[in-house]
Order: structure tokens, then sequence, then C-alpha cells
């Protein structure tokens, strides 16, 4: 037996080489080491992904918060309603559907509040994330939060609103509503985007110009140019004023509507160029410099009768109920208005029928009723000299003073029309049906088709002056006798930008940076006019007066003319977009694809087919022009 001390060197010898070899140790050390790196690098991959989460659902709750401030007035159940809107665009900038990064449990939460009268939405979202390598740290998951807050930015805004009021808004839409319906219902929405839950606005000046065949706004320019408007005896002067008093309470005085500016016809293509004497295009206000004052519309007492004058027989001539008085040959004859005017207190013969509103319709109609000079005892257009004499056609025309107007010659006047006149108020409910013998706006009266007058743009209105404009004073107006659409937006911008003749004082506390400013325009067709409406090329009448006349474009093609009409449409819109602080215009579209509007407001023309998009067409644009910002 080896003795003790022996074998312990021999061990000793034998363990020493083995401690101090270093080969292979390193297994061991990456193994352990292994564990913590791998722990450490999985978790910089799960802090990655959180960070990213976090950042995209900032995002979310950054767009809903603005998108549900933009609509914070639509508390509905609709697509555009504040709640819906929300959903939709933290959903568009974080997917709930499929998850984004595998998150869970998404929860969004939105707000809405008024502190201090400024409208807050708030909108807070969370979402789990799954963790994947600090599960080894004992972390399953880890729930991500995020708040956005938006408000109203205080910048004043000045808006006009220019309302479709012909009579083809009384037709249905696919989804059983008439184009009228729908246009109420789009432009309140509109309202109360801009409102932003509120019932007033100090710093918003918005404003409306409903248009047909002309506007309404020829009070509104007197009062601020006095002798701006033509004089027209029989029609709005102050002897008319004084002896038989103003609309309404006359149905027959001058309700307020307006012609065209002077013009020159065959304007040229250049939508740039506004050719000297076109006013009809520019923003100087008529009887302004060189423009000449403006003329008073009206509607000619005979409007547009269905049959020629060769054709009618003597039947025709005394009765009432003949084709020959009907406006269209489908409705009774309710054509004629009260030319006396003796019946409003003032004696004597100063008649209607024989002002120079009317003397000139009165001749185109009743020249073709003559029977000649060997039986003239029921003519209406008669000669002055002799008085009562018979009237040679040859001897004179439309416009001289030798003949005069018998009007007690016409047919059953008093025994139909004289005791009935229109109330010339447009019908408050005129098109909320499409049958078109209901709900038509009165006529009989030499303001029939003149819309209600425009509202101008001033600040800090209540918003139930708003609402209540667009339920009593925009309607379809009709029968009519189709569209022009420069008529609405011509005076739109003149009644936005000119605020040295139409001023808006600003409240107390507004900045005095310019004001944001737009026009939006809606129609539901194209420019249109019946030229030869029921076959009378000559009586056909809009804000250019007769085709005839050959006002616009020296053809009488009604292509021609419609050109005319576009590119005067045109060069107004490249007007405004020359003005300082330019206003933005917004074209709101119901069935129609006129290349004129992109031109005239590029990327923000709005082509809708029911009331559904026009409702949003008219949300979208209130909702660009409310400015907002984030507060948190």
């Amino acid at each position: 037996m080896r003795s003790r001390s022996r074998l312990f060197p021999s061990i000793r010898y034998r363990l020493t080489p083995l401690l101090r070899d270093r080969r292979g140790s390193t297994i061991g050390i990456m193994a352990a080491g292994l564990v913590v790196g791998i722990g450490s690098l999985g978790s910089a991959i799960d802090v990655g992904r959180m960070y990213i989460v976090k950042s995209q659902l900032q995002a979310g709750v950054d767009a809903a918060a603005l998108a549900g401030a933009r609509a914070f007035g639509v508390t509905d159940n609709s697509p555009n309603s504040r709640s819906k809107q929300v959903e939709s665009y933290f959903d568009g900038n974080f997917s709930r559907s499929p998850a984004y990064m595998g998150t869970t449990n998404v929860i969004v939460t939105p707000t809405f509040a008024v502190v201090n009268g400024v409208n807050v939405t708030t909108v807070n979202a969370a979402a789990t994330l799954d963790m994947s390598f600090m599960r080894l740290f004992g972390f399953r998951d880890v729930t991500m939060r995020a708040v956005a807050k938006a408000e109203l930015q205080p910048r004043t805004l000045e808006v006009m609103v220019v309302l479709d009021n012909t009579g083809s808004m009384k037709d249905n839409l696919s989804n059983g509503k008439t184009r009228i319906t729908a246009l109420k219902e789009a432009a309140n929405s509109f309202v109360d985007i801009l409102f932003q839950g509120g019932t007033q606005r100090k710093d918003l000046a918005l404003g409306f110009i409903p248009y047909d065949i002309t506007v309404n706004v020829g009070n509104l320019l007197i009062a601020r140019r006095p002798g701006a408007v033509v004089a027209v005896p029989g029609f709005n002067t102050t002897t008319e004023s004084s002896n038989y008093g103003t609309w309404p309470a006359n149905p027959y005085y001058w309700k307020g509507c307006v012609m065209n500016d002077a013009t020159i016809p065959d304007l040229s293509a250049d939508r740039t160029v506004s050719e000297p004497n076109a006013w009809d295009v520019t923003r100087t206000l008529p009887g302004e410099g060189m423009n000449p004052k403006v003329m008073p519309y009206f509607i000619p007492p005979m409007y547009v009768p269905s049959l020629a004058a060769s054709n009618v027989t003597t039947a025709d001539k005394t009765s009432e109920t003949s084709a020959y008085y009907k406006v269209y040959t489908s409705e009774p004859s309710d054509n004629l208005y009260r030319l006396d005017t003796t019946s409003f207190g003032a004696a004597g013969a100063d008649y209607l029928a024989n002002s120079t509103a009317y003397r000139s319709w009165f001749y185109d109609y009743y020249i073709g009723l003559n029977d000649g000079s060997a039986s003239n005892s029921n003519d209406v257009i008669r000669a002055t000299s002799p008085k009562g004499g018979y009237y040679d056609p040859a001897t004179g025309n439309r416009l001289s003073t030798n003949w005069y107007v018998d009007w007690k010659q016409i047919p059953n006047y008093y025994t139909r029309w004289a005791n009935t006149p229109g109330s010339a108020r447009v019908n408050p409910n005129g098109g909320v049906t499409a049958n078109g013998s209901q709900n038509q706006t009165p006529n009989k009266s030499p303001n029939w088709q003149c819309p209600e007058e425009a509202m101008l743009p001033l600040y800090n209105r209540p918003k139930s002056d708003y609402t209540t404009y667009i339920r009593d004073s925009n309607a379809a107006i009709y029968p009519a006798n189709g569209t022009i659409h420069h008529a609405g937006l011509l005076w739109a911008y003149r009644l936005l930008v000119r605020d040295d003749v139409f001023p808006r004082p600003r409240p107390s506390g507004l900045t005095a940076e310019k004001p944001r400013r737009a026009i939006v325009f809606m129609t539901d067709g194209i420019n249109e006019i019946g030229q030869d409406q029921n076959g009378y090329i000559d009586r056909t009448f809009t804000w250019y007066g007769r085709w005839s006349d050959k006002t616009i474009s020296t053809s009488d093609n009604p292509n021609d003319v419609k050109t005319q009409m576009v590119r005067r449409f045109s060069k107004t819109c490249a007007n405004i977009q020359r003005e300082d602080n330019a206003p933005q215009v917004y074209i709101i579209a119901l069935v129609s694809n006129s290349s004129a509007f992109d031109a005239c407001a590029p990327g923000r023309v709005y082509r809708t087919n029911d009331a559904t998009q026009l409702n949003a067409a008219f949300q979208n644009v209130a909702a660009e022009l409310v400015d907002l910002h984030l507060t948190q």
C-alpha cells in the first residue's frame, strides 16, 4: 500500500493539467451567457414592437380625434356621424381586423364635450400586445394606451353657400327623396358641423343665395348703392310704391330679382381673359365705374303660350280654357296676372299693361290676335291716333310708341284672372313631392320664378337664423324655365369679396388676420334653358332676356348659347381665383359632369347621385372648412 503522502501528490499531479486546460470550457460559458443574451435580444425585439404599436396607436387616436371634432355636430347614427368617424379614422390607422401586429382587446373610447364654449373631442385607446421573449422574465403581455384631444381652431371664416332652386329640384332621387328635400337635409348638416354643436359662433360669417334663372339681390344692392337699379315705370318706381304699396303686400311690385349685368356676346374660350364690357363675370357692381345700372328682373305677363298666333281660332280668343292661354297644354290657364293697378287704391289709367315694363311683351303676344282693319272691335293692340283705332303693324314695331294695350279686351280677364293675384313668395314646400300639381310656387305675378332674397354673410348670427332660412327660403321654384349657374356664382362672389359695399363688422376679440373664405356652389344639373319652350323662341325669358335678343351669343343655336353660359361661369371662376385672399370654391354637383367645374374648383368637386352622397359631400366640405388642432 502506498503511503498517503505519496497518493495525494499523484492525484494533484494528475488534476493540475486538467484544471489548467481551457479547451472546451467556452461551451459552458456560452450556455450560461446565451440565456442572458437571448433574453436581452428578445426583450429589445419586444420593446421595438411595443414602440411601433404605441406610435401607431397614437396616430390612430390623433386621426380619430380630428375626424370626430370635424363631425362634432353630427350626432345621428349615419356613417358621417362623429362616433362613426372616430371609428373609421382609427381603424384606417390602426387596423382591428386583421389585428395590427397581433394586438388584442383593442378599445376605442371617444368623449365629446363643450368646455367653456369650445367643442372638445377626446379619444382614448388601449391595445394589448402579447410578449414573445419577455415571457422568460414573467411578462406575458403589455397594455399600450394613447390619448388625443382636438379643439376648434379660432380663425375667422366667411362662407357663401349657393343653393339650386330650379324646378328640377322637385325630381325624385334613387332613394325616394326629392332633390330639394335632400338639399335641405344636407344644408342643415353643413351648418351643424360649422357650428360644432354651439348655437352661435362669433368668428363665422355665413350667407346663402338661392338661384334658378335669376337671383334676388336688388334690394340689398340698392340699400348700399342707391340708383344701381334701373327704375321701370309700372314695376319698381316710387309711384307704384306710394300708390299701391311694395312687395310683399303688393305682389306686383318688384321683389328684388335682377337681370344680368350689361355684357357683350360671344366671349372667348380663354377662361383667364375678361373681355372689356363683359360686366357679367367680374366683381364690379352695377352702376359702379363704367358698369351700367342693372335692370330689375320680371316675368312678362303672358308667359310662353303653347300655340303660335297663326293657329289661334276665334274660339280660342274668347275661351279662357283654350290652349292659347295655358302655360303648358296639360295645366290650367294660369299665365296672367293683374294688369289694372287701380285695384291698389289709385284712380286713373296708368295700367301695368301700358307701362314700359310690359308693353313690348303684350305686343308680341297680342299682335297675332288682331283681326285686321275690317274688324278691330276686340283688338288688344290699338292705335294711339286715333285712339282706339286699328293699329297696322307695318307702321311700327314692339318698341314704337304709336300703339297701346287695351287690357280690357283681354278675353275673360275679369272672370278668370283679375281678382286672383299671386303672392310671389316662394312656397317653402315647393318640391317636397315630385308631383307637378303640388307645392308649386304661385305665379300670376311679375315676380314669378324670383327666389327669396339672399342672406348676406354676417358674423355672430344665431344658428337658428340659418336653419330657418334653409327651411323657408329654399325651395324648388316650378314650373321653371331653366338653370343659369353663374347667376348664383357671380353674386355669391360679389357678396363675399365686396365687403367694402356689403360690410360685416367683426365682433370684438377676433384676430386681425384675414379670414378664410369659401364659396360652396350646389347644382342639380348643367346650364340649361328651354330656348324654344312650347314652340316660342321669342317668348322664353331668362336672366339674359329673350334668346331672340341674342344678348350673349350672336347665334340663337341652343348649343352656342349654352357654350356662352359655360364660358361665363368659367371666367367668373377665374376672376374669383385672382382675388386677394381668394375664396376657395367647392362644387357639389347632383347628376352632373360639367368639365368646367374641375378648373373652377380643382380637387374640390363632389359629384353625387343620391341623398346619402349629397349629405356626405356637404359634411365633408364643412369638415374641411372647420380648422382644428390637437391639444393633447
